[in-house]
């Protein structure tokens, strides 16, 4: 990395203190970084995408604005995002909304911060307002009471302790402010169940394409990969000093979504050694309504679900959980 980048860093950790841990070591592989001052821009951001995201920025954007439109809420002033990535909303948020002053990306992965980071704020040009930050998004260095507001997208789930990142999302933020999260989640399932995804250990393939010892066991847990409830993140959210929780499903009325429904149905004992293992509960009378509604009329909007097609082919999501949780 460049001094110039890595003069762009705010350094709440040391990357040498992290570097070894599971969760970091595992996500600081990249195929084509060696080679990145020799791309161009476009080069650069389809590389950060298809590494990071594994989807397209156009599909980020569709998911972002579903949300915020979800919630009827619009940001601006100084915001912060946990568990950043490669700051791609981050990103997009500040080049598109004149209100926000001020963005702080979250990220613990040092090679994520220092060259992915860097180089899409750099290549957006909103180095005036997206700072790239080394940091613990349970160890916020900001003070007290001056956040405007949070987003996170799939970093929530990451958490090893959720009542601790509650309570300190709680203290940074203002009176008012809201917390967007855009989440895995399960609506209704065992602990048992989720224990054992959580258990569950990589194959010797995943160990050797990130350089562990293939003898070693590391289980989805030890990469913080951890399965919450939707009633998980209320519990704690609210009890760290959130006044209110809202949340909804973006779903894709796609048929195959009734499939996947009835396939959730069979006892996950029975499926855990199938390609279905990962599934998520999905009860056929809770989706067969909203499917229908957003697949063969106008309607946007039914309870808790917001329509969110995708295109054909699209890797994206099918279903994602998304929280509205206010100071």
């Amino acid at each position: 990395m460049s001094d110039s980048k890595k003069n762009q860093v705010l350094y709440w950790l040391r990357p040498e203190d992290v570097k070894s841990e599971v969760y970091v070591h595992s996500r600081s592989f990249f195929s084509r970084y060696a080679e990145i001052s020799t791309l161009t821009d476009n080069e650069i951001e389809d590389l950060i995408y298809k590494e990071h995201i594994y989807i397209s920025k156009q599909e980020l954007r569709e998911i972002i604005y579903a949300t915020l439109q979800a919630f009827n809420f619009q940001p601006k002033g100084v915001g912060l995002e946990l568990g950043a990535g490669c700051a791609a909303i981050s990103v997009e948020l500040a080049r598109d909304i004149k209100e926000i002053e001020k963005i702080f990306a979250v990220e613990i992965v040092p090679e994520i911060v220092e060259m992915a980071q860097t180089s899409l704020i750099s290549i957006a040009g909103v180095q005036d307002k997206v700072i790239p930050v080394l940091g613990d998004f349970d160890n916020l260095k900001v003070d007290d009471e001056s956040i405007d507001w949070i987003i996170e997208f799939d970093s929530l789930h990451h958490s090893f302790d959720l009542e601790k990142t509650a309570k300190g999302s709680y203290r940074v933020l203002k009176k008012g402010g809201k917390l967007i999260a855009i989440d895995r989640a399960h609506w209704n399932t065992s602990r048992a169940r989720m224990r054992s995804l959580e258990n569950e250990p990589y194959s010797e393939a995943f160990l050797h394409a990130r350089g562990w010892d293939v003898t070693r066991k590391i289980t989805r847990a030890d990469n913080g990969e951890h399965e919450h409830l939707v009633s998980d993140y209320r519990r704690h959210f609210l009890k760290a000093g959130f006044k209110s929780f809202d949340w909804k499903n973006l779903i894709a009325p796609e048929l195959s979504i009734l499939k996947l429904s009835m396939v959730s149905a069979i006892p996950w004992r029975l499926r855990a050694t199938s390609k279905y293992r990962y599934i998520q509960m999905w009860p056929i009378w809770k989706v067969i309504v909203p499917v229908v509604l957003f697949r063969f009329g106008v309607r946007g909007k039914y309870r808790n679900f917001v329509k969110l097609p995708r295109a054909k082919n699209s890797k994206r999501f099918q279903s994602k959980t998304i929280f509205c949780i206010t100071k």
